[in-house]
């Protein structure tokens, strides 16, 4: 009979192994988990999704999107992380802008749109630059840094709408994020670009390996969130453990890890994984 201690010898390894288990990347079988609305929720308890359409729409128009990017070598992003990042920024609300402002399904900036053309000029990703670029783009987003106020008064009156407006036509937007997504996780794992991010980061994170599917999530999460400079000032100072320190972005931090907990655990769930402790 197996003693005691095995067992729970056994069971805390099974933990370990599934709290591994999260992908970044898509294999053959990465497809969106069927996960009940009322199953994903905030830290506090309560509805992470408050509208049932809107989680509808997530399902039946930008999942079969996610899965097909998951399937096209060039980007590769499993479909399970990509749609816990659309929950977590804007819950569904193809419309939302918040106070940075980030607009839209995947909460991207116009800030975010401008690097994204700089970035795809890098010879890898040069193939991205034609669609880029024919995304339409209102002036009265991208001229003049308008505040978020602004934007939403825009919104509502139709002077911005999604037809002019990318960031707020959803399968132009999560097409964006993916982009942006495959983009940070390059930064992060090779040293194409300026101040050598690859070589950099699996010294001080992973002991000079490459950079595992969980040190990856955690990564491009928080760039996502706060952008990659802030997250490599904290891996600079703490190395494999700088997730430990989110609490120095100072007010945001206790925003930052809630948006790093609540993607890990919505990942769990739409990657068909027991979610997160």
């Amino acid at each position: 009979m197996r003693s005691l201690c095995t067992t729970v010898a056994l069971l805390i390894c099974a933990a370990a192994a599934g709290a591994q288990a999260l992908r970044f990347h898509a294999d053959s079988a990465s497809r969106v988990a069927a996960v009940p609305r009322d199953s994903v929720r905030n830290a506090n308890g309560s509805l992470r999704v408050a509208h049932a359409e809107n989680y509808e729409f997530l399902m039946r128009r930008i999942a079969p999107l996610a899965e097909r990017w998951g399937r096209d070598a060039r980007l590769g992003i499993d479909p399970g992380y990509v749609i816990a990042l659309f929950v977590k920024e804007s819950a569904g609300d193809t419309l939302a802008v918040s106070a940075a402002p980030a607009l839209g399904l995947a909460q991207l900036t116009a800030r975010t749109d401008a690097d994204l053309r700089l970035m795809d000029t890098e010879y890898h990703f040069q193939w991205m630059a034609p669609e880029v670029s024919a995304w339409p783009r209102s002036p009265l987003v991208h001229s003049g840094s308008p505040s978020a106020a602004a934007i939403d008064s825009m919104l509502r009156a139709g002077a911005i709408t999604s037809h002019d407006e990318y960031l707020f036509a959803p399968d132009h937007a999560a097409r964006a994020a993916v982009f942006w997504i495959r983009l940070l996780e390059n930064k992060w794992s090779t040293d194409f670009w300026p101040g050598g991010y690859g070589s950099f980061a699996r010294k001080r994170i992973n002991g000079g390996a490459p950079l595992t599917e969980s040190q990856l999530i955690d990564l491009v999460t928080v760039c996502y969130n706060r952008g990659y400079i802030r997250v490599h000032d904290l891996v600079k100072r703490h190395g494999a453990a700088w997730t430990d320190h989110l609490n120095e972005l100072g007010a945001d931090s206790a925003e930052a890890r809630d948006y790093l907990e609540r993607v890990r655990d919505y990942a769990a769930r739409f990657e068909g994984l027991p979610a997160m402790p």
